[in-house]
Formats: C-alpha cells, structure tokens, sequence
C-alpha cells in the first residue's frame, strides 16, 4: 500500500486490547471506516493475550478474569472494523488529511493515513532496574505471562520479586499449573499499608476488585515462600543468574529483620508495577504530567480521551494504569466521542450512554487510587547506584549517570548526549524513567521538572531497505528522516 493508493481512514486505532476493541466497535458501529493496527498475533492485549487460541486446562490456570475477555474479543472480531495484526508502528506524524502512520507489515513498509487516531497500545512494566537486572535468567513477569498465555510454557521453580497485583496473580497461576515458587519477594514498603487506609473507601466501591485482591495476597502469604518488606534486591552470577540476595528491612518482619539473605536459584521474574506507553503520545507532541501517587509520566487526557494534539485520542494502560474493565470503559467513550465528532447533536440515549460511562470511569479511576497508594514503588527502587546498569542498550551505570548530572547537565536529553542512554534499540523505553529519576536526585529537585527523554523516529527498528519503500510523500523532510 502506498499513500498514493491508500484510502484515508476516518479512525485509525493502535491497538487491540480492551480499550481498542471497544473503541473500534463503537466507532465502526456509526458507519465510520476503521483502522485497527495491533503488533500482536492475536487480539486481546496483554491481558487477554491468545485468548481465541487457549485450551480449557490453560483458561483453568489463566483464571475467570481472563476467560471474562471473550465476549468482547468475539465482538470485535465480528464487526466491520478493519484488522491488521502482526503489525509494527514505527512512525507516525501531520498530514494534510490528518495523521500517517507508517508500519511494518510481513517484513515491508506500508503507509496508512487518517483523520482520527486513537492510540491504545497499553501499558508496559516499569523498569526495576537492580544490580545484576541484565544478566541472563532474569525476567519480567510480564514476559512470565506471555510465555504461558501463547505457548503453555512453564519455568520448573522461579523466585518472584518485586510488587503489585500482576506479581500476585502470576504467583496464583504459577501455583495452579504446578510450578515451584522458591520465593516470593515482597518489595511494597510497610509505610504503603498505612498510606492507602484512606483509600480503603474508594476501593470498597469496586467489591469484586478488592476481595480478589485481598484474596490473592493471603493466598501467597500462606502457600508460597512469602518475605514482606525486602530491599535492595541484587541478582548473583557472573555470566548466568545462580542466586538472588536481599534484605529484609524494618522491625515488624521478624527476629531476621534487618538482614541480609541469600537464595540459590536460575530465574527470577520481577515486576514492580505498570507505565503508560508513551513514545507514539510523546513523538505527536501530545502533553504530559507526572503522577506522584503512580511514580509515572502520563499523556494529559481530556473529555473522550482526547489529547492536547487535535484528532488523538489516549484510552486505556496507555492513558492511565486502571486495568482491563477500566480500558474497556474508556475505550467505548473514546470510541463514541469520535463517532460523534462530525454530528450537529446527539441522540437522548446517546448523551445518557455516554454520562453513564463517564461516571463510571470517573469512579473506577477513584477507586484505582488504593492500588495506586499501596503499590507505589518503595524510593530504593528508583534510586539505583553504583556500577549497576541503568541503560542495558549501552552499559550506562548508574555511578556514570549520577556523576554527570553533578557536574551540571541540564536534563536527561543532554544527558544522552554524553552518555548514549537512551539511544540504543529500547530507544529509552527500558532506562528514561531511571534516568529522570537519577537527574532528579543528583540535583536535588523534584522528577516533576526534569524533561523526559524526546522522541525520535524511528519508534522501532528498521531497515534502510525498508525506509526505502516508503513512497516519497511519507520520507520528505517533516519526518525528519
């Protein structure tokens, strides 16, 4: 396809999780020709990864949260919506009729032009970045995740670490199908317990959330190998992972508390938390914030998941962590708002759906706060120091980055100047983050005001030979390419 050929789409969505399913059905709905590009194989996102290709026995150990996705996942598959998967966005800007997004399709380039783009690509786990975090043997939950979810691939024993509902319900899963949890390291600091009984309140409105939250933190603590309140967690091994110490802080966990422990072990899988995606937000020059409550940068959404930028839109993990009902909520308002951007008025039923999905994803949101409070990464965390790696692309440590940000560098884009953090393939996803927070620390002033890494183009790898098949209208000098 090329631009000269190609249709110009009324709604181009990135994405097919739940905020991008809904999206798409709502929109295609209204008569409008929809888009939908997803770097996956299947649809469903991460959470309801492979869903349409799963046996009983795996839905069994997955649990009723996941099989809870195939309404909407049959759905999506049965309306008029345009579905592109295995597709990889490597670039998107400006056009005279809205929006080109260029991708990578079966190993070629291809252009598509819109006049309205949502992005949903969702979330992805914040970057835990401990001494020895690059050594093989060492995984996210995540990846734990997507290896049982698409090929029913199980570790034999592993020890988990880190904090947050995913780490809970990947320990519930694990157990279920027979793996062996060595340990189950707990980093969520005891002042976090004390900090989210305010919230206590807002989580009570979402019933079935909490119980199983609650459920699935008991059932680790009695069943598994559970620490509480461990720190500074560094992974042993010279070439390969062979062990995993850490500290148990304070007075509450025991006679032990306070020292040091050694554990053998070949994998362990950390999580400590998901961010927003924000490279395709922060490449359009959509505006961002920091959430303190969250530790993260977030795309500044307005009413319908609007952005700053005229014409896209956020919903979903990528907008804001809240998890896959809230995604779906967000995704049909998005999805309706953008249907009803080209009418003179809406329908009374119309303008009622569209205040009752407000409302509850202005509740959900609410509710979301005594995770958010819980959950919130302890500071050792993002206070990484030494000669442990910050930038795993370009073997940046942390000592390397802290001593130029004392020498008076203004910002992490500087920063990268002298360091090459953030220029490797991740292209900073892995390490900008850590990086902010270490500028933060070394000159003594809040993450708040210290300027994410910018974006360039390409948003993932590719070819000269690829770049080559772009017609010329999409490799002229706006793209900087």
């Amino acid at each position: 396809m090329t631009e000269d050929t190609a249709a110009v789409y009324d709604y181009l969505v990135i994405g097919a999780g739940p905020a991008g399913m809904a999206a798409s059905i709502e929109a295609s709905k209204a008569g409008l020709k929809v888009l939908v590009l997803d770097q996956e194989a299947t649809a469903g996102g991460q959470i309801y990864r492979n869903l349409g290709q799963t046996h009983p026995q795996q839905e069994n150990v997955l649990g009723r949260d996941y099989v809870a996705g195939k309404p909407l996942l049959a759905e999506f598959m049965a309306c008029q919506a345009e579905y592109r998967p295995g597709v990889q966005v490597w670039h998107i800007e400006a056009h005279a009729k809205g929006f080109l997004v260029a991708a990578l399709e079966s190993g070629k380039s291809v252009t598509f032009v819109t006049s309205d783009l949502l992005l949903a690509n969702g979330a992805m786990e914040r970057p835990m970045a401990i001494a020895g975090w690059q050594k093989p043997g060492v995984m996210t939950a995540g990846a734990g995740q997507i290896l049982l979810k698409t090929s029913a691939l199980l570790p034999k024993q592993v020890v988990l670490a880190g904090s947050g509902p995913l780490l809970l319900l990947l320990a519930q899963q694990y157990r279920a199908a027979g793996v062996t949890i060595l340990a189950m390291l707990d980093t969520t600091p005891l002042v976090n317990y004390w900090r989210a009984i305010p919230w206590m309140l807002a989580g009570i409105t979402t019933p079935k959330q909490l119980l199983k939250g609650i459920w699935l933190t008991l059932v680790q603590r009695f069943k598994t190998p559970y620490v509480s309140n461990v720190s500074h967690i560094e992974i042993l091994g010279k070439d390969k992972v062979n062990g995993v110490r850490y500290t148990v802080a304070g007075p509450l966990t025991g006679p032990k508390a306070g020292r040091v422990h050694e554990l053998h072990c070949d994998l362990v899988m950390l999580h400590q938390g998901l961010i927003p995606q924000l490279q395709m937000a922060r490449l359009l020059g959509c505006e961002q914030h920091w959430h303190d409550a969250k530790q993260c940068w977030q795309t500044r959404m307005f009413e319908g998941g609007k952005t700053s930028v005229s014409g896209v839109q956020v919903a979903g993990d990528n907008g804001a962590i809240g998890g896959a009902d809230l995604a779906r909520l967000e995704g049909r308002i998005a999805g309706l708002t953008r249907a009803l951007k080209n009418e003179t008025g809406a329908s009374l039923s119309t303008r009622f759906e569209g205040l009752w999905l407000k409302s509850k994803v202005k509740q959900q949101h609410w509710a979301r706060g005594l995770v958010d409070q819980l959950y919130q990464p302890a500071p050792w965390v993002s206070n990484p120091a030494g000669d442990t790696i910050v930038c795993r692309c370009e073997q940046v440590s942390a000592d390397q980055v802290t001593a130029i940000a004392k020498a008076g560098c203004t910002g992490v884009n500087q920063l990268k100047t002298f360091t090459r953090a953030g220029m490797g393939a991740c292209q900073g996803r892995q390490c900008g983050l850590n990086l902010c927070h270490l500028v933060a620390q070394a000159q003594d002033r809040p993450i708040a005001t210290v300027e994410p890494l910018t974006l360039r183009p390409p948003l993932s790898p590719i070819t000269l030979g690829q770049l080559a098949q772009m017609p010329s209208q999409a490799t002229d000098s706006q793209t900087g390419i």
